[in-house]
């Protein structure tokens, strides 16, 4: 017993990585390391691999082209109560109806093949990629795994081999997504007007910076905490297996893992409600900001709805416009 208590203290337990996010020099020279994981994506199944691409670009185009046959049908309505028409002869109204159905028929079977795609494709990753971990690892020397970088290493790896891996993947194909529903929304909003564009930036660049920074600083946080949620577990496992209870009763040693592990979990806890607190004040004033930006845009748009210049459909498309894509910014800087 006195050997594994030992063991709490080794592998790189006590070793701390640096509190600060990476430089942007660094992240950007880490993302050479993407294309070599999207061929590793691709190698494990292409068919599934193409489909999952081929799918998100057109689910990207679902957004403008919703709002858009929208915009058509309030039109449409108009002009029939205008010229009087009854319900039932207003055959280009019901055709748009049909149109809008068939999309948002089409967008949900688009993104259930589109998951399904997905969940076989990260099936396969996760199977080819612990067998390459398990591989490697048979062919190392028993003195690396006493190397406590090297072994975070491996224990990043295991993780990322077991689901983390595909959820990157999956993040970078929804921001190519959200990327190409982003630019169809915005050269929507520059053709009817440039300043829609320019109050659009003003709300979501800020919130957008924010968020990578807090995004970038949780990420620090996970890569540092490698070495303390390995020692959370081995005091969990310690303190309740059957395989130490003899040695641990015997000793006495259960109030002192318990203290141990109340204190660097309390520890980890303080610093997440720290972080957690910046983040949502400076969340709310930025937030305060974009919404200030919309009902700029809003304003605008009204205004040249009351002056004729665009008709309530076209109010609506732009007003959804803006709306979506302030949405998308925002959840595209969210963490996972």
């Amino acid at each position: 017993m006195e050997a594994s208590v030992r063991f709490i203290g080794a592998r790189g337990f006590g070793r701390r990585l640096p509190d600060k996010p990476p430089p942007w020099r660094d992240r950007v020279a880490a993302m050479r390391h993407v294309p070599a994981f999207l061929r590793l994506v691709w190698e494990s199944h292409r068919g599934y691999a193409a489909a999952v691409a081929a799918l998100r670009v057109v689910r990207a185009g679902v957004p403008v082209l919703t709002l858009w046959v929208g915009k058509l049908i309030i039109d449409a309505v108009v002009a029939a109560a205008r010229a009087h028409v009854a319900p039932r002869d207003a055959h280009r109204l019901w055709h748009y109806v049909a149109i809008e159905i068939a999309i948002v028929l089409g967008g949900d079977l688009l993104a259930r093949a589109s998951g399904y795609a997905e969940a076989s494709l990260g099936m396969l990753f996760a199977n080819r990629m612990g067998v390459r971990i398990m591989e490697h690892a048979a062919a190392l020397d028993l003195a690396q795994f006493e190397d406590p970088a090297f072994y975070d290493r491996l224990e990043r790896a295991r993780a990322q081999a077991g689901g983390a891996g595909m959820n990157v993947f999956g993040q970078t194909l929804g921001m190519g997504q959200s990327l190409l529903a982003l630019g169809s929304l915005i050269a929507a909003l520059a053709v009817f007007d440039w300043r829609l564009l320019l109050l659009l930036v003003a709300a979501i660049v800020p919130s957008f910076v924010s968020e990578t920074w807090y995004a970038g600083k949780l990420y620090t946080l996970f890569v540092r905490r490698t070495a303390e949620r390995r020692q959370l577990d081995y005091l969990r496992y310690v303190a309740a297996s059957d395989r130490t209870a003899k040695e641990v009763q015997l000793f006495g040693l259960a109030p002192w893992l318990v203290r141990r592990f109340r204190a660097l979990a309390e520890r980890l806890l303080r610093e997440d409600r720290a972080l957690a607190l910046n983040r949502s004040g400076v969340g709310a004033g930025l937030g305060a900001l974009g919404t200030a930006c919309y009902y700029g845009a809003y304003v605008l748009i009204l205004a040249r709805a009351v002056g004729g210049a665009i008709s309530l459909g076209t109010l609506t498309f732009l007003t959804g416009s803006f709306a979506r894509a302030r949405a998308i910014c925002c959840r595209g800087s969210s963490p996972a």
